[in-house]
């Protein structure tokens, strides 16, 4: 019962994120787009939106791998899936390292989204080499320290409604999510993982 509402709850999480992130693809001063003076250059907003458009194909597709079922049952299904996993999510890091250096707040979220960035191409390449090698455990481990990753954009758009819905400063809050939505989701992920390992 607890791992079926932990399932739904990942995928109540994805469509959240699909529904806050539709207007970046609507409009090209969406957001915090309006707030960028580069957000106006091609190559920025491509990168942008590749960022974005990989994040929610891997926040989507990731609840599936954490279904026992269909990695027991359908193994080929669950590789496939997680070959698209772990593309969007390295494709996604990457670009959003990019467009980490123009963040707004000045070095303290560029660095904060830098080092969220490289963390999450970290877990998922220590994911993939867990596995090669037969370490299912540590795969298993990595994959959720990953998607813990992956789901630090639904954290983070939370944290932000502070400045949203208050009359709290934008830029401290920015800064702030740029680094405990990262530190959070990460001691959340660990203390899961241990957690199904003993279930299991």
């Amino acid at each position: 019962m607890r791992k079926t509402a932990f399932t739904v709850f990942l995928f109540i999480g994805a469509i959240s994120m699909v529904i806050m992130s539709l207007h970046y693809f609507q409009s090209d001063s969406a957001g915090i787009l309006k707030r960028k003076e580069i957000a106006q250059t091609f190559w920025y907003l491509l990168t942008f939106r590749t960022h974005i458009f990989l994040g929610i194909v891997a926040i989507s597709i990731g609840p599936f791998q954490f279904i026992k079922k269909i990695r027991c049952n359908y193994k080929t299904t669950h590789r496939i899936i997680g070959y698209i996993y772990t593309i969007s999510v390295f494709l996604s890091a990457l670009s959003g390292l990019i467009i980490a250096q123009f963040a707004m707040g000045g070095w303290i979220t560029t660095v904060g989204f830098s080092i969220l960035s490289l963390m999450w191409i970290y877990t998922i390449v220590k994911a993939i080499t867990s596995i090669r090698v037969g370490d299912v455990l540590k795969h298993k481990k990595w994959m959720f320290l990953s998607y813990g990753l992956t789901f630090a954009a639904i954290t983070q758009r939370t944290l932000l409604l502070i400045p949203l819905l208050t009359e709290v400063p934008f830029i401290p809050i920015y800064q702030l999510s740029a680094w405990l939505p990262s530190l959070i989701n990460l001691g959340i992920a660990y203390f899961l993982f241990k957690r199904s390992y003993v279930d299991n």
